[in-house]
């Protein structure tokens, strides 16, 4: 029974798809109907006459009757709408019929019901039928239970209603099937010509890719993996001969096994079907790189409904463009390197002498142990990505993504990718690099003029000693005032741009050289803070704190010991999710200093994905390396919600050497 009336309502149902097609065709029928029935207006009026039942009126209700079709026609957007409204006025129109028709031919003009049924199957849709037979059988009770002469010209009893009733569902059924076959046959034709018409045009095209593009390489890959013997020349000549039987993923391996094993993953999900076709597109290699040359990939499915037939590849040679393109990029640099060196040469140059020894650390292999080369690339990859070296920053992110897949060190392409570019980048900034000048010692006028004024003032020796051992610290202010305008362009790459620096130095000196390793570090702290802990404008809001949020630089001296503190009032650590990463690295994480010691562990990190700038787990590692290296500690505050500080203590000692040691080393 079930299925039975499935079946009944899937005849009488149409698909929601409306082609375009069926479209045009129901438009066009909807606009000859509309004027059919427009046309009735001067016939029922001389029917009217003739039988003398009122032509007045015979104006007025046909002209009723119409504002139905005529209104959907200009209104509804859906055209079988339209049509449901054709099949209710047709109906209207064979009750006006028989009621002007009264007279002894009245019970003949009861067939033209039946002749407006059947002309109904043109509009192809069951639906009309239905709403038609509905209508009459509605019009045939009422009128015979109120107004009996306008049906019937005799006192026909209900049987005879009823009869009517039982001929129009029988044509209603019939028509129906006719309606429907109509869908089916003609108009649903239209479905499968266009399919196969879409499937002949994508053939063509994929030849006309063949013979339009003759200079790049294209290849057909079978459901199989094994590419098919028509194939651009340049192919070959590119990746290998291609054997009897060999599957693509084979060529690439030869060239570049990183490429063959990205393909070979997503040509495996585009077979089995999981991901619609598009996802499936998205996931394969879109470039690959081998003998100094640049190669991109695309690709197009060739489908039977929705089984992979086929897979056309086109590779094409993008050397020239990918150098061009790298050309501009370091031209760009090195003109904003130029730049900040003339208005920063002091942190310029600083930069400069740090990026050297990471790179020759990195390049020439002198790391010890993987974790240490992991935080020395993510030390290099941080300071060039605030002075806008980008093509030195995204080697390091290569480097990190190839060590994370791997747990092994950079492949020899990768480190004298980095090499190269490094010698390039020294070639083109030799005028800004002068080492003569950068052997000077640098002060200011106020400098100058206290010295003079202390040395006539009779100083001793040791005091004039001090004072000239001065000139060559650097003041902690113009350190940390360095470190916020770092803080805040990170912020503006990241949408936070009314991050807000407050620095308090307490007027202290350090000798910058034994301090730079440190300072290279503690920029991961700084990018943590903008990146982890400040939340964006929309979500400090939320939490009702005000304005971008605040980053709190200082430095301090009390009882013969030198704090370096960084405080930022964001979100704050969530030492729950610390314990749970912990956990799951197998670390201690029962107690505060449990998750304290987790949080700088090499590896741990916990962001679910990394980006340029913070999320490989490393940062951390390097700047409590580099304060143990000066014989510091680190100490963590953090509430959730409401922020993070990171103080650095050392002994004061460490600050910067007496003149009597700097004369000694």
């Amino acid at each position: 029974m079930k299925d039975t009336l499935k079946a009944i309502l899937d005849t009488i149902r149409l698909p929601a798809e409306l082609t375009q097609f069926e479209d045009r065709y129901l438009a066009r029928v909807n606009k000859i109907a509309t004027w059919f029935f427009v046309l009735h207006l001067p016939v029922f009026v001389l029917v009217a006459y003739l039988n003398d039942t009122g032509p007045g009126m015979a104006v007025l209700l046909t002209a009723a009757a119409l504002i139905g079709p005529v209104v959907a026609l200009k209104t509804f957007e859906n055209p079988r709408n339209v049509s449901l409204m054709h099949g209710f006025t047709s109906m209207l129109m064979g009750g006006l019929l028989v009621h002007f028709g009264q007279g002894p031919v009245q019970i003949e003009m009861h067939f033209y019901f039946f002749a407006l049924l059947a002309m109904l199957a043109i509009f192809a849709n069951p639906m009309v039928i239905l709403l038609a037979a509905g209508t009459v059988a509605v019009h045939h009770l009422a009128l015979w239970y109120f107004l009996p002469e306008s049906v019937f010209n005799y006192d026909a009893p209900l049987w005879v209603v009823l009869v009517h009733a039982a001929f129009v569902v029988l044509e209603s059924v019939a028509t129906c099937y006719i309606a429907r076959s109509f869908f089916d046959n003609v108009i649903g034709l239209e479905r499968i010509v266009q399919a196969r018409t879409k499937e002949v045009d994508e053939k063509n095209k994929q030849m006309r890719l063949v013979m339009d593009n003759v200079e790049q390489g294209l290849l057909t890959v079978g459901s199989d993996g094994v590419v098919a013997q028509e194939r651009s020349a340049v192919v070959d000549r590119w990746l290998g001969e291609c054997r009897s039987g060999e599957t693509f993923v084979d060529s690439l391996a030869r060239v570049d096994e990183r490429t063959a094993d990205a393909f070979e993953a997503a040509f495996d999900q585009l077979g089995m079907g999981i991901l619609p076709v598009e996802c499936s597109i998205d996931q394969f290699p879109s470039e690959m790189a081998f003998d100094d040359r640049h190669f991109g990939l695309e690709y197009k499915p060739i489908l039977r409904g929705e089984e992979l037939v086929q897979l056309l590849v086109v590779l094409t040679d993008r050397t020239a463009i990918v150098r061009q393109e790298q050309l501009e990029t370091e031209q760009r640099e090195t003109m904003s390197l130029i730049e900040r060196s003339r208005e920063d040469q002091v942190g310029f140059l600083e930069f400069f002498d740090e990026a050297k020894v990471l790179v020759g650390a990195i390049s020439e292999d002198l790391c010890e142990d993987l974790p240490l080369l992991k935080r020395t690339i993510h030390t290099l990859k941080g300071n060039s990505m605030l002075y806008e070296v980008h093509s030195i920053a995204k080697v390091c992110e290569r480097m990190e993504d190839a060590m994370s897949e791997t747990q092994r060190r950079p492949d020899a392409t990768l480190l004298d990718e980095l090499a190269r570019r490094w010698d390039r980048l020294k070639q083109s900034l030799r005028v800004v690099l002068d080492a003569e000048e950068r052997d000077a010692v640098q002060i200011r006028p106020e400098q100058y003029r206290e010295l003079i004024e202390k040395a006539l003032a009779t100083p001793t020796h040791r005091e004039l000693a001090n004072m000239l051992m001065s000139l060559r610290l650097e003041g902690t202010r113009e350190r940390l005032e360095r470190v916020g305008e770092q803080a805040q362009r990170i912020g503006n790459r990241l949408g936070k741009r009314d991050i807000r620096v407050e620095i308090q130095d307490g007027g202290l000196r350090l000798e910058p050289a034994r301090w730079a390793t440190f300072w290279q570090a503690f920029v991961h702290v700084v990018r943590n803070a903008i990146d982890h802990g400040l939340e964006l404008e929309e979500e400090r809001g939320a939490r009702g704190k005000a304005g971008g949020g605040t980053l709190t630089l200082s430095t301090s001296t009390e009882a013969g010991v030198f704090s370096i503190r960084i405080h930022d009032d964001g979100r704050g650590i969530d030492w729950d999710r610390v314990r749970t990463k912990a956990a799951a690295a197998g670390l201690p994480h029962e107690t505060s200093a449990d998750l304290e010691a987790a949080l700088f562990h090499d590896g741990l990190t916990t962001r679910s994905e990394a980006t340029l700038y913070s999320g490989r787990g490393v940062g951390l590692s390097a700047i409590r390396a580099a304060c143990e290296e000066r014989g510091g500690e680190v100490r963590v505050a953090s509430r959730l919600g409401e922020g993070t500080a990171f103080e650095f203590r050392f002994p004061a000692s460490e600050m910067a050497p007496s003149p009597t040691e700097y004369l000694a080393a």
